[in-house]
């Protein structure tokens, strides 16, 4: 029905059948809201700043919208967006709300939304006027992307993943205990309910992801014990550290998964447990290779807790700090510390959103930030010894990090594609980045020295020629699922 390479998500019916929403993501980060012909035809911008559209009415829509930076709250209007009134935003400003299922009786909504470190959360059941900010629904122990209601209004079904797995799960309105309707191997995801609340319609997945390592010796897989995730070399190169999940590894993947940390010898293929099962949900591994920082939600375990100090995702910064994110009332930014939690203090005055990697000289961090002046969310290179950020380029996508020798620098994209390896000079660390960053994959190729690597979720090693990626098989079917 369409033909343009625009990201897309979300298509629903409107009421009579004859119109059909869909939401797209530019480059830019912008989301917005189009609409075409149920029959075919040209498709026609409906709302900007508008993602997750649903009719409740002939007229009247339920859409999520940007309120500031990442900020998103589930508003009500009129298609014009007349009369346009918010009626649930997160409290933290990261925080994002980004779908929303009406209740039969228009009185109440589903609410898929991600928290500050942009993670699902479980599903949430919310008055439609906005009087309440509402409660959690479903299971709670892991994060839900989709909800449903059962035409009578009676059940409330989640897509969600508390055992690692999505499954289909529901729940009696308004407060019954959540119940498991699909399980095993494969994962389901989306729930079309049939008219008669008898059944629905679920996207059921078989997947699997294997890490590989390339270097002198060529390409080879890494035996693991399940789904392998979050790669890291040890500086020498003879090791590689990972995470093992339940769920297959997706390249771009905003999902509160803990895993438990292993390492690999690349010679022998023997792997083993860093921290005796200790459940971490991301990590980094220190210049000389001898300490891991952790980031995890379980305080009571062996690693010893940096004292006095929460945070997110870690990352070993200069001199042995540890640079991590932290919130601030409802806004994040980059702090570091000392390993015994002395001299704490901001890193950059600027807000982030996340942190994403750090230089091996310890000069610069990557964050993905509100750009200055125009709040817009890009990828950002900081100077850690102040002066203004670098804009990484014009897709949202775009970001950076480097070879552990720190002679090269890896430009990737979240969402899949190519990565260019890009020679930086003797005591640089950065690549030559245009003003306002790049605008295209091939601005990137015709930077001296580049190669280009079509491989998936590439992750540098020691040198230039060492690094691991994802390789993996997806089959999806559609399935009717019958309700007992």
């Amino acid at each position: 029905m369409t033909h343009d390479d625009a990201f897309k998500s979300s298509p629903t019916f409107s009421l009579d059948g004859t119109r059909i929403a869909y939401t797209t993501v530019d480059p830019q980060f912008h989301w917005d809201t189009w609409v075409i012909p149920a029959l075919g035809g040209e498709p026609q911008l409906m709302l900007r700043n508008a993602s997750g559209l649903v009719w409740t009415g002939p007229q009247q829509v339920l859409f999520s919208e940007f309120k500031m930076g990442v900020h998103m709250g589930i508003v009500a209007a009129e298609e014009s967006r007349i009369g346009a009134r918010d009626v649930y935003l997160p409290e933290a400003e990261p925080a994002m709300a980004h779908h929303s299922y009406l209740s039969p009786d228009g009185k109440w909504m589903l609410v898929v939304e991600m928290d500050q470190d942009h993670f699902w959360l479980p599903c949430r059941l919310a008055p439609r006027d906005g009087s309440t900010p509402g409660r959690h629904v479903g299971p709670l122990g892991g994060g839900c992307t989709v909800a449903a209601w059962s035409p009578d209004g009676k059940w409330m079904y989640f897509t969600a993943d508390p055992g690692g797995l999505n499954h289909i799960w529901r729940q009696r309105f308004p407060d019954g205990q959540p119940e498991q309707i699909t399980s095993g191997p494969t994962e389901e995801e989306g729930i079309a309910m049939a008219p008669d609340g008898r059944s629905f319609v679920t996207a059921v997945a078989l997947q699997n992801t294997l890490l590989w390592v390339h270097d002198a010796k060529g390409e080879r897989q890494i035996s693991l014990e399940g789904n392998g995730t979050k790669p890291k070399f040890t500086p020498d190169g003879k090791k590689l550290c990972y995470l093992i999940v339940k769920e297959a590894t997706k390249e771009f993947m905003w999902y509160r998964k803990p895993g438990e940390l292993r390492i690999a010898d690349l010679e022998s293929g023997r792997s083993g447990p860093v921290s005796g099962g200790f459940p971490a949900l991301d990590y980094d591994i220190s210049a000389d290779g001898q300490q891991v920082v952790m980031w995890t939600t379980d305080r009571g375990s062996p690693p010893v807790q940096i004292p006095n100090v929460e945070g997110a995702r870690p990352r070993f910064g200069p001199g042995g700090d540890i640079l991590f994110c932290r919130l601030e009332g409802t806004t994040a930014f980059v702090y570091r510390v000392h390993q015994d939690g002395t001299g704490l203090r901001k890193a950059l005055e600027e807000p982030v959103f996340f942190l994403i990697s750090a230089s091996p000289d310890g000069r610069w961090v990557v964050a993905w930030a509100p750009l200055s002046g125009s709040g817009r969310p890009a990828n950002q290179v900081f100077p850690l010894n102040g002066g203004p950020s670098i804009p990484l380029g014009v897709s949202f996508d775009l970001f950076l990090n480097w070879s552990l020798d720190g002679r090269s620098s890896f430009i990737s994209h979240l969402f899949g594609g190519p990565t260019f390896i890009v020679p930086v000079a003797p005591g640089e660390a950065l690549p030559q980045i245009p003003a306002g960053g790049f605008h295209s994959d091939e601005e990137i190729a015709r930077l001296p020295g580049v190669r280009r690597i079509d491989e998936s979720g590439v992750v540098p090693g020691p040198s230039p020629d060492v690094y691991a990626f994802y390789r993996g098989t997806i089959q999806r079917n559609l399935y009717r699922i019958t309700i007992p």
